[in-house]
């Protein structure tokens, strides 16, 4: 079942040169995409003097972190071989090789991480972070790097990383962005009544 469905996601690559540089570029991009977004949202909440920001960011950052970590515990537990060295016969692979375990996907849950986390304090970009994030699974599927059910893992993994953190653990990135505000005002990079 997840092989067919994966045939039926990548089975068009390679024949359609536009299409395929997008998924090229959603694929292979995503990495810095999302960690560009992170920076981004953090520079934001320096400059316009948004607590709120500074600490979404950066439980933006940890919740991709731990999702990162979940992932390379279980793949230390269950190496599975990517789906165009089982079948490169079949397999359009239209990316570099990775002979890392395919489950779970760090890219889908490193964006979903992030993606949840945006969504929890901010509502309209969360949600294009959230379509963004399905992309990026999607798009690694089609390159032939994942399995479905990899992308999948790797987004439950995130969305849950990121759920908790905001709605069991959201101390912890309170704590870190205090003392990263108290960093910046020793710095002179932020004004002591701008902290969170």
């Amino acid at each position: 079942m997840d092989y067919s469905l994966e045939q039926w996601i990548n089975g068009p690559a390679g024949s359609h040169p536009i299409w395929d540089t997008f998924m090229i570029g959603v694929a292979g991009g995503a990495e810095p995409a999302f960690i560009a977004l992170v920076a981004v949202w953090f520079f934001i909440g320096w400059r316009r003097r948004l607590p709120m920001d500074r600490q979404g960011a950066i439980a933006a950052l940890l919740a991709s972190g731990g999702a990162l970590l979940v992932n390379v515990t279980l793949a230390s537990i269950w190496y599975r071989p990517r789906p165009y060295m089982v079948h490169p016969d079949q397999v359009h692979h239209l990316l570099s090789h990775s002979s890392d375990s395919s489950f779970p996907s760090d890219h889908a849950a490193a964006a979903f991480a992030i993606a949840t986390i945006l969504f929890a304090y901010r509502r309209f970009p969360g949600i294009v972070a959230l379509v963004v994030a399905a992309l990026v699974a999607y798009s690694r599927v089609y390159v032939g790097d994942h399995y479905p059910t990899d992308v999948l893992a790797g987004a439950v993994i995130g969305t849950g990383i990121g759920y908790t953190l905001v709605r069991r653990l959201s101390v912890i990135p309170k704590v870190i962005a205090w003392f990263v505000d108290g960093l910046m005002v020793r710095l002179h990079l932020l004004r002591d009544g701008s902290r969170a």
